[in-house]
């Protein structure tokens, strides 16, 4: 199954406590109003079953919206807000993942049952220019009474994609009310309508599908403000563009994540206790706190790289060791590590292999392994992401300036908290020619500008993508 089908049936299944209890409360609404009507009316006229069901319905999805987007949230009093359109998608965009998406495309389910309910509750509600500003109307109230009460985000993207849900609902209510009422022309137009929404949004991920190479999770999701700040350079920039390589790793599956998990369970002799999957990342635990200790294995969808921890709770005695003792100590892990790696002591029981895009053949060597030395002789954290990758294909790419100069612009990764520091100076301290991996698996060039303003209220390594 699709990881995203399984991140919605997740949240469907932890509303269906809510769902039940809206049913049962409908139930015990409906019968009572008959048993009423009944009384007063004395079997005189026919109970409007089809009228009461619906505004129950509708009463109910009401009462269901207001707790997924206010009553849900717990905690402490936060108010937050977003007011760049089309951020949410940008970053589902760059990250595309299930949890991204499903956050975007749920906020525009949500709203559909309301431009669907709408005109089946009242005839005026069948002007387009009555619902859809009515669904924009709720949705702008919702969003003002979250950054009132300080619950969730008051996001311009929620906004949109609310009152886009509400018009598809809208849309496909009307082609249905057209076509039994036999209007073929309305039917026709509210079809194409509806039909185009969905079209467009499946689009996206049609595009995704097609394009040779996946997105930069760090890439900007908006144009950050950067008028009235100065830009300085304190480097050398090159400016002509030029050409780099693209290199390709293997990403993994759950599956392929559940296999290299037992594989490592039986090397460290654990038991998984809990096993959750996330955005970026499969969990592997085991928190029984028996003579094996506390064992965290997190291992990425992405590229062969993972993370482990053992036992940190016992509160070791870190110690430092010298380059073959490390390795000794690491030897019953799955790990590689090529000799012309760069060993370092960095103090406090870490150490690191290092490796800088070393180039053999076709095959690229990067990144860096970092493990944590307790005075027992064991591992206590290892952090691998020394990786081999694969020449794909040749890129063009940016020149280092075009790059400062998209930077200077506000394209870049960083923008909220650039916003809230608001720096009116800022200097380039040196620049950096690397490479990221996307979301296919690919190891992608791109640029590292270290920026920093005078008075050292923002620092930051600002990372440009650098394929055209």
């Amino acid at each position: 199954m699709p990881d995203f089908l399984k991140y919605v049936l997740y949240e469907l299944k932890n509303s269906l406590g809510l769902v039940f209890l809206a049913g049962i409360l409908a139930f015990a609404i409906l019968i009572f109003a008959y048993f009423i009507h009944k009384r007063k009316y004395k079997g005189e006229r026919k109970f409007p079953w089809t009228k009461v069901f619906l505004w129950l319905v509708f009463l109910g999805y009401l009462v269901i919206v207001v707790y997924a987007t206010m009553l849900r949230w717990s905690g402490f009093f936060h108010r937050e807000w977003n007011l760049h359109l089309f951020r949410a998608w940008r970053e589902a965009w760059n990250n595309f993942s299930a949890k991204n998406w499903a956050n975007v495309l749920l906020n525009v389910a949500m709203f559909g049952p309301l431009g669907f309910l709408l005109p089946l509750l009242g005839k005026r509600f069948r002007k387009w220019y009555v619902t859809l500003p009515a669904g924009f109307g709720i949705s702008l109230a919702i969003e003002l009474l979250q950054l009132a009460m300080g619950r969730g985000i008051c996001d311009v993207d929620d906004l949109f994609c609310n009152t886009l849900g509400a018009a598809i609902g809208y849309f496909i209510i009307m082609t249905i009310l057209s076509a039994c009422s036999k209007k073929g022309k309305p039917v026709l137009i509210y079809g194409s309508l509806a039909l185009a929404s969905v079209m467009a949004v499946g689009s996206v991920f049609v595009v995704y599908q097609v394009q040779e190479y996946g997105n930069l999770p760090y890439a900007p999701a908006y144009t950050t403000n950067t008028e009235g700040t100065q830009w300085h350079l304190n480097c050398s920039l090159p400016g002509a563009s030029t050409q780099a390589a693209v290199y390709r790793t293997q990403t993994r599956s759950i599956a392929e994540c559940d296999a290299f998990a037992e594989d490592f369970r039986q090397l460290v002799g654990t038991e998984y206790t809990t096993i959750s999957y996330y955005q970026e990342a499969a969990y592997y635990m085991d928190q029984s706190g028996d003579e094996n200790g506390t064992h965290f294995l997190f291992v990425s969808y992405l590229d062969p790289s993972y993370e482990y921890s053992f036992g940190l709770g016992d509160n070791p005695t870190w110690c430092d060791a010298d380059r073959e003792t490390i390795e000794e100590a690491l030897s019953h892990l799955p790990v590689w590590i090529p000799d012309y790696a760069t060993f370092a002591a960095e103090g406090d029981g870490w150490h690191s292999f290092a490796v800088n895009q070393h180039i053999d053949g076709a095959v690229m060597v990067d990144g860096v392994l970092r493990c944590r030395y307790a005075a027992d002789g064991t591992i206590r954290k290892l952090e691998n992401k020394l990786l081999s990758y694969t020449y794909h294909d040749t890129a063009d790419i940016l020149s280092p300036q075009d790059a400062f100069a998209q930077m200077r612009d506000g394209k870049f990764n960083d923008g909220g908290y650039f916003e809230s520091k608001k720096p009116t100076d800022i200097g380039v301290l040196s620049y950096e020619f690397g490479y990221e991996i996307d979301t296919k698996g690919f190891y992608q060039p791109v640029y590292y500008f270290d920026v920093a303003s005078p008075d050292g209220s923002y620092a930051y390594r600002i990372m440009i993508p650098a394929m055209q």
